[in-house]
């Protein structure tokens, strides 16, 4: 029986409860008796062109309640979409998964005349009678008139659905899918196509005239447009209202926008956009935070925030080019880069330990977790375990922005880009960065280069090796005085361990997989699953020396400014 179903037959508030995977006195709780305190913190964020807007936060149990009705609505809604249309002729992209901004703008490129509108107070204008009745009267839900009530109770606050509930945006999705269909229906008899994101209506078309019945010009002027007859027909029809001071044409000899992307022949993000982040990440590298510069002065944004903003951006131009490396994308590489070092070497809060690869740091974090009581200054045990150093993960954008994926070369090149990459940031690191390395002949060109940098020679017999800026290098100690890499650290029974019938082989060469299992099932399966049982001795020097760099970074930050550039190199 499919989810829909299952919500048609169901008659009380206990069977809903279960519906949502939860049990009915969390559901009763959060409506008839948590709800009496108060149900919702407001709070005010600025809108994007000016203005504020209140946001209404449920409480921790409320929210619960909100987000696994949400879940199951939009589970029902992408069954009936799925049902109704394909994915490329939905025209609903807002809170939806596979949907977005960018889906939704991607319908109205290069076109002669785009057109947007607003709906006024969206989420406001569905009142809590509005909810109730489309549960009870639409014929694909027709639900139980207790249930409809309740979902209600649950959606609704001061007789709305309120901005900032998670299930506020796929009911109010559910309700205006009619307005959609009669929209679309117009929009096609007048060769125009239309699409929705939230409150945010979209018309193009490339016929010499824009239609009347969609869009027409304020009589009188030569560049105000209001949205037409048809439009304010429908829309008022379905409960809503048009705001009318949101309402504009772009021409295509004009920058054309939809939902705050470019769509005149590839999508892009606005100019504006990209000078703000650019400009958030100078001085986040020179002040060690950033900030929105408004009239009204600095809001000052988070780093996952601005992250965010470029990763969007990366994104949108990714899309935009068959090739990466095309138009404006160098520059914009470089100042991803330049963020991505940053949050990854520089400013950071805690120790850095970077490893040759992500399998060494699942032995590392392991062993931390075991030796916890002779290392406290390395992991918070209470009241559960809790790092007080984080790691350095290889990922796909490391590879393409930072230049780093992997390996003993890899860890070489750092080395030699290491001051470089820190020439944009002015304003001091307080935490050092620790590179371990294998002691065996993989790292000779890491030592060599070390004897260059330091001036006398380096063989990795030393617990750690202070470089420059925040760097150090910490060799893993040699065992019985052979060559060493961090596998060697483990005892031989742990090594001979089998998966099935086959053996560990530690060599980044093909082999047969029916026989052998690499480093990553022996991290996976072997290491971090049986941690409680292996002997993590061997690893006591190398930690040891990682608190020992912590202690000479802090005597040495304190002692003198580290050394840094003069001025902020100049960015892209």
């Amino acid at each position: 029986m499919s989810e829909l179903s299952e919500l048609k037959s169901a008659t009380t508030l206990p069977q809903l409860a279960r519906l949502l995977k939860l049990k009915g006195e969390t559901v009763s709780y959060a409506l008839y008796w948590y709800r009496r305190a108060n149900p919702y913190d407001y709070f005010e964020i600025p809108k994007k062109n000016g203005g504020r807007r209140l946001i209404a936060a449920p409480n921790s149990r409320l929210k619960l309640v909100q987000t696994r009705l949400a879940g199951l609505l939009g589970r029902i809604e992408a069954e009936l979409e799925g049902k109704r249309a394909t994915k490329a002729r939905v025209v609903s992209h807002g809170f939806k998964t596979g949907f977005s901004i960018v889906t939704n703008a991607a319908h109205h490129r290069n076109r002669r005349w785009v057109f947007n509108a607003d709906l006024q107070d969206f989420f406001p204008s569905i009142n809590f009678g509005r909810v109730y009745g489309f549960f009870i009267k639409d014929r694909n839900f027709q639900l139980d008139p207790k249930i409809a009530t309740i979902i209600a109770q649950i959606a609704c606050h001061n007789n709305k659905l309120p901005q900032g509930s998670p299930c506020s945006p796929v009911i109010s999705n559910l309700i205006a899918h009619i307005l959609d269909i009669q929209l679309n229906k117009m929009a096609s008899k007048h060769h125009c196509t239309y699409t929705r994101y939230a409150d945010d209506l979209t018309f193009s078309t490339n016929e010499k005239e824009f239609p009347e019945a969609v869009a027409r010009l304020v009589r009188g002027s030569r560049d105000k447009w209001t949205a037409g007859d048809g439009i304010l027909r429908l829309v008022y029809r379905a409960g809503f209202k048009v705001n009318h001071e949101k309402s504009r044409m772009q021409k295509r000899d004009s920058r054309q926008d939809t939902t705050g992307l470019i769509v005149n022949q590839k999508l892009n993000v606005r100019h504006e956009y990209y000078k703000q982040s650019r400009a958030m990440c100078r001085h986040l590298f020179q002040h060690g935070w950033a900030h929105t510069g408004t009239k009204r002065g600095e809001r000052p944004v988070s780093n996952d925030s601005l992250d965010g903003m470029l990763s969007f951006i990366y994104q949108i131009r990714r899309i935009k080019n068959d090739a990466f490396f095309t138009d404006d994308q160098p520059g914009f590489s470089k100042l991803f880069g330049y963020f991505l070092d940053y949050q990854s070497f520089y400013g950071i809060v805690r120790p850095r330990i970077i490893c040759e690869g992500k399998t060494d740091n699942i032995y590392l974090r392991a062993a931390i977790k075991s030796l916890h009581l002779k290392f406290p200054r390395l992991v918070d045990a209470t009241p559960k375990f809790s790092l007080l150093v984080d790691f350095f993960h290889y990922n796909s954008r490391t590879a393409r922005f930072q230049d780093l994926s992997g390996g003993g070369d890899e860890m070489n090149k750092l080395l030699s880009s290491y001051r470089q990459r820190m020439k944009p940031f002015k304003h001091g690191a307080s935490q050092p960065v620790i590179m371990v390395v294998d002691n065996d002949s993989g790292s000779t060109k890491i030592f060599n280069h070390l004897t260059n940098i330091l001036g006398k020679p380096i063989d990795g017999s030393d617990p750690f090796y202070y470089v420059y800026e925040n760097l150090y290098v910490v060799p893993i100690r040699k065992v019985a005085g052979a060559s060493t890499a961090i596998e060697d650290l483990f005892d031989g029974s742990v090594l001979a361990e089998k998966i099935g019938v086959r053996e560990f082989n530690r060599s980044n060469k093909k082999f047969d997989q029916t026989k052998f299992y690499g480093k990553n099932e022996f991290a996976t399966e072997i290491i971090a699953p049986k941690r409680a049982t292996i002997d993590f001795s061997r690893f006591e020097p190398l930690q040891k020396a990682c608190c020992d760099v912590v202690d000479h970074y802090q005597v040495l930050s304190k002692a003198a400014p580290i050394p840094t550039p003069v001025q902020v190199a100049a960015l892209p």
